[in-house]
């Protein structure tokens, strides 16, 4: 688990946008052995959305979000080797932002705890046209596709994206993550009852260690 002194440390640090004093934590972290799982929920997605909130209050600029997101993509990127080590268990998935989607950081921690838990991931990244996403399924036919949905605004591709999946390939599991569900996702997602939505990276972790049970 991630201290409380910890994530302050690096969230203040990602603020400040001191990216030494962030990749000292982490490394600090990884010296005691802590899970890197821990790390992506504890400090990488908890960061984000605590500075997401800042923002929102004005409490920050939008020009020190982007700069902690860039510094968190950084930090991911440069760990990318302990996260693709796993003994794979035969599956694949494709995460994917919808069309005109930007904020592909979620996606990505998404993707790389699809790969700690041994699957074999497409990461495509931000706004992916919806005829692409059906092309890939096509070429690849991936076990899950997950989207990921952070703007309000586009919900209807969202639901683009999705009608085209089904029509396409009716049996194909979709899950969801992002921002732009949280709030109401119940209502969102009402006409798809089949698609599972997550909204933290531990919720996605939990349900992929008992996938084969579900």
């Amino acid at each position: 688990m991630i201290s409380e002194v910890s994530f302050l440390d690096y969230t203040n640090s990602l603020i400040q946008g001191d990216k030494e004093k962030c990749l000292g934590i982490i490394e600090k972290l990884l010296s005691e052995e802590v899970d890197i799982k821990d790390i992506y929920v504890g400090l990488f997605q908890r960061s984000l959305c605590h500075i997401g909130k800042m923002w929102e209050q004005n409490q920050i600029s939008i020009a020190d979000e982007h700069v902690g997101t860039e510094i968190t993509k950084c930090i991911i990127n440069k760990y990318a080797a302990q996260v693709t080590l796993n003994k794979k268990v035969g599956r694949s998935a494709l995460i994917s932002c919808v069309d005109k989607e930007f904020h592909e950081i979620g996606a990505r921690m998404a993707a790389d705890i699809f790969e700690l838990n041994g699957w074999c991931t497409y990461f495509s990244g931000a706004s992916t046209p919806t005829r692409e996403i059906i092309k890939f399924i096509e070429i690849k036919k991936p076990d899950i596709v997950g989207l990921s949905f952070n703007f309000y605004m586009n919900l209807l591709r969202l639901f683009e994206v999705i009608d085209n999946i089904k029509k396409n390939y009716p049996d194909q599991q979709i899950i969801i993550g992002g921002q732009g569900v949280n709030r109401e996702k119940e209502n969102l997602l009402s006409k798809y009852p089949e698609i599972k939505y997550f909204s933290t990276v531990k919720e996605l972790d939990d349900y992929l260690k008992g996938f084969d049970k579900n």
